[in-house]
């Protein structure tokens, strides 16, 4: 099945089209642009600020609201108000039910229901700051994937509970 997207790329510059086959966990997808059939073109997420999933490529003619800074009310208890500022300042509010920060993003549903896009795709390298349930996130969190070895000073995978070159117990 095709999906319409708008894909915002960090550059400023933005493709629309179709894709069948963006996971949020590849770092590559294929999009039609415009939806012309045979002119497919490899997109890579990390030269992305976000994907929007829309209703129509067309998109809306009235300006998107501005967030008010007021909290956005919980649609659901299992959902986190979130508000997303990028680098280059631009913030989006809405919904997650859950963000990881190991991953290369996230989605999230825009607060406002009569907003073009479905849900948003939001990319983790371009996040300035992050906003959850009134709180802000360290987005360095999970950013760390090796430590080292304080005996032989080696890395190591952040799993291993002892260290492969020294033997010694890793705190």
């Amino acid at each position: 099945m095709l999906t319409k997207i708008v894909a915002k790329k960090k550059d400023g510059a933005m493709i629309k089209g179709t894709t069948g086959d963006f996971l949020p966990y590849r770092n590559m997808f294929h999009l039609n642009p415009d939806g012309k059939a045979g002119a497919t073109a490899e997109v890579f997420v990390d030269d992305l600020k976000a994907v929007f999933f829309v209703k129509t490529l067309e998109g809306c003619r009235e300006p998107h609201k501005k967030p008010s800074g007021k909290p956005v009310p919980a649609m659901q208890s299992v959902e986190h108000q979130i508000r997303v500022t990028f680098m280059d300042n631009e913030v989006i509010e809405g919904y997650s039910h859950s963000f990881h920060l190991d991953r290369l993003g996230f989605f999230m549903t825009p607060a406002d229901p009569n907003d073009n896009n479905e849900r948003i795709f939001v990319v983790l390298s371009y996040v300035k700051s992050i906003l959850a349930d009134g709180k802000s996130i360290d987005l360095h969190a999970g950013a760390l994937s090796e430590k080292t070895c304080k005996i032989c000073g080696k890395k190591l995978d952040l799993s291993w509970k002892f260290c492969p070159f020294e033997g010694s117990k890793i705190k």
